[in-house]
């Protein structure tokens, strides 16, 4: 078997394991619509029941989005803002998030938006706290969650809208960009990847720059930072290059959010677009730096890892570099010699390595 379809095979797996979001598509045929579907990366790569009518799918992944209108889903690509509908729900659908704060925020928007009578199905695994979430939820709303389990592990919490919520569940204040750090400064929020920390690869990656930036001649003047998140990698970069202009393309609209607050607190001559790998995006930009996802939905991303690479060849100038920070049994080194002419580990520590890329 080729590595390619092997690759292939290992994903395909691994995405059915999500046994939680299979159940929740089980249900998909009985609801009663008007129905809100809030999606997120859980469903990437993952065949989709057929479109139907009456249905809005919310979702701040546009590659997620992307895949939900490709099937015929009228899709709203934002920080979940359902404001935006015009039509309230008599069902939502949700296979619950991995951050606690996302899901107490979906939920309460849910049993707001619902009508009385209406539906939440919530859909997870014990260990994604289904459980205290379906109960808390039917709680606020004098309801009791139906829970069944379904099959490998899976289970399906339906619960009655019997009344208007009587409380909100706690959710960090989601709808607000928060102060993460002091020095720097720097502003995230619920929905962004390790949105409390600062994270160690990225700092690794940060502290090689100087000796990475030791071969120009002169300082480099374009710079992107691909799946930038909440913009830490630029914003400490910057302090190295303060008259460089600067590209920050992530795949989630909270994240871009989050990215943007952060250059304007700190000046940078910033251009940011919600694009899936870079993807529509062009150059020419003399560096790349880059802390791309380890995961995407369930699968461990290794077809992503070479996406990453990719978007970085296309955008870098001839004679560009790229500098990559992943974890270390990732052999990034070795897949991008089938783009770039030269691949240097600079360092490795603590679980991470960080990789020079020439063009």
């Amino acid at each position: 078997m080729s590595k390619r379809s092997n690759s292939s095979e290992q994903k395909k797996a691994a995405v059915a394991a999500d046994t939680a979001l299979l159940a929740l598509y089980r249900q998909f045929a009985e609801v009663t619509a008007p129905v809100w579907w809030f999606a997120d990366e859980h469903i990437a790569d993952t065949p989709l029941p057929a479109a139907q009518q009456n249905w809005q799918c919310f979702s701040n992944r546009c590659d997620t989005a992307q895949q939900l209108r490709a099937a015929g889903y009228h899709t709203e690509l934002n920080d979940f803002d359902v404001s935006v509908s015009s039509v309230l729900p008599q069902t939502v659908c949700y296979r619950v998030s991995k951050e606690k704060a996302v899901v107490h925020y979906l939920i309460n928007q849910a049993l707001a938006a619902l009508a009385s009578g209406g539906h939440l199905i919530l859909a997870g695994h014990k260990n994604d706290g289904l459980h205290n979430y379906a109960k808390k939820a039917a709680a606020l709303v004098g309801a009791t969650a139906d829970i069944k389990k379904q099959d490998g592990g899976a289970y399906i919490a339906t619960i009655c809208k019997c009344s208007e919520p009587s409380a909100l569940l706690p959710d960090n204040d989601y709808t607000s960009l928060q102060q993460i750090a002091q020095a720097p400064l720097l502003y995230s929020k619920p929905g962004v990847f390790g949105w409390q920390k600062q994270d160690r690869g990225s700092a690794l990656l940060i502290e090689q720059l100087p000796q990475f930036l030791a071969a120009y001649n002169e300082r480099p003047a374009r710079m992107a930072d691909l799946g930038c998140g909440y913009g830490y990698i630029s914003i400490m970069a910057a302090q190295q290059l303060p008259d460089a202009s600067w590209l920050l393309t992530d795949n989630n609209a909270t994240a871009l959010l989050a990215a943007e607050k952060n250059c304007d607190v700190h000046g940078l001559n910033a251009e940011l677009q919600l694009a899936d790998c870079a993807e529509g995006l062009h150059g020419p930009v003399d560096v790349v730096l880059c802390n791309p996802p380890f995961h995407q939905g369930f699968a461990v991303a290794g077809s992503l890892t070479d996406r990453f690479l990719a978007a970085a060849h296309r955008l870098l100038r001839r004679q560009g570099r790229a500098l990559f920070v992943v974890n270390q049994f990732i052999p990034l080194e070795r897949k991008a010699l089938a783009l770039f002419s030269a691949s240097e580990v600079l360092i490795e520590h603590d679980g991470f390595k960080v990789v020079c890329l020439q063009k």
